[in-house]
């Protein structure tokens, strides 16, 4: 049972991009942990947002949601980050939910796993990854 669920605020957590991206279009975002961590995936996914943006102002504001991530002191994917992925995927593609399964939730989740941290999100795929890797905790804002 995650800190959430229980009534209590968890003490940290590893954010998924959808809690940068909600922030950044103004969606309510519930109550964070005290401590955020980002994974380097999430760095990447708003990278590519900031070079996908079509117009100076959606650049600029993407680029300042990048910068509060890079200040975050991304974890960088490891050996340990991408053996525990190869088992979510692999768990994904026998249950049948790897088609809705994206590769960086896979990855993020994975980063999660081997740092002790619950993946703080308002993407519903992670309840897909939970249901085959019940050790993941996730917590929805």
């Amino acid at each position: 049972m995650s800190a959430e669920r229980s009534g209590q605020r968890a003490p940290a957590g590893l954010a998924d991009t959808s809690v940068f991206i909600a922030r950044e279009n103004g969606r309510p975002v519930g109550r964070l942990p005290d401590r955020i961590s980002v994974s380097v995936v999430t760095v990447g996914e708003l990278q590519l947002g900031v070079l996908l943006a079509t117009d100076r102002r959606t650049r600029a504001l993407r680029g300042a949601t990048l910068d509060v991530a890079r200040r975050s002191d991304p974890i960088p994917l490891t050996e340990a980050i991408m053996q525990s992925w190869a088992v979510i995927a692999q768990a994904c593609t026998v249950s049948g939910v790897a088609k809705r399964i994206q590769t960086f939730d896979a990855l993020i989740a994975a980063t999660a796993l081997e740092h002790g941290l619950p993946v703080i999100t308002q993407d519903r795929d992670f309840d897909l990854i939970q249901s085959v890797e019940p050790r993941l905790d996730v917590i929805k804002v």
